[in-house]
């Protein structure tokens, strides 16, 4: 059977777009406002724990409440007409899940490391981001403006990837907007 436009499927892959869509600006007004708050105060902290993430040779920051589990690395399932930046399909807690590799989101391409991790997201269905390494955790990192070296463009810079910059002691780091990589999945 077909799905028709009013059927019950097509309608939950409707709401679930909007939801989608509307999660996404929600985070983009935060990041919005977190930066208008910086301006106003000169430094804003970010409250709970933050993930390190490590792919395509730079780190970002991922919101700790967003992740569900840290797994190594397991075989992936390519995926037929996916786009690039879907490594493949995988079985996670006997459900499949999609793995998005977050260093192809960023323009590099590259086979990923045998000891390279896999972030499973929170959600309705699983959803993991490749990454190279998940190296600690940071907590309450403290928001900026601009860039870390002033003019230096960053890779995240442009991928809409990027909620903001944050000081932690290694340095300054992106914030990812998980909710960019999450729709991106949805794509297959």
């Amino acid at each position: 059977m077909a799905d028709t436009p009013n059927s019950p499927v097509v309608d939950a892959q409707l709401r679930r777009a909007s939801v989608q869509e509307r999660l996404g600006a929600l985070e983009v007004e935060q990041a919005r406002l977190r930066q208008e708050l910086v301006s106003l105060s000169g430094e804003l902290r970010l409250p709970g724990l933050y993930l390190t993430l490590d792919a395509a040779g730079t780190s970002a920051l991922l919101v700790a409440d967003a992740v569900q589990e840290v797994v190594r690395l397991v075989e992936l399932e390519p995926l037929p007409g996916a786009p690039p930046h879907v490594a493949g399909t995988f079985i996670y807690r006997g459900s499949p899940a999609v793995a998005v590799d977050l260093a192809v989101l960023l323009g590099v391409t590259r086979e990923p490391a045998l000891d390279a991790h896999l972030v499973i997201c929170k959600g309705a269905r699983p959803v993991a981001v490749l990454v190279d390494r998940v190296r600690d955790l940071v907590e309450a990192p403290v928001l900026v403006e601009g860039t870390p070296d002033g003019d230096v463009a960053l890779p995240w810079d442009g991928t809409g990837l990027m909620a903001g910059l944050c000081r932690t002691p290694e340095g300054i780091r992106p914030l990812l907007r998980i909710s960019a990589v999450l729709v991106g999945s949805e794509e297959t």
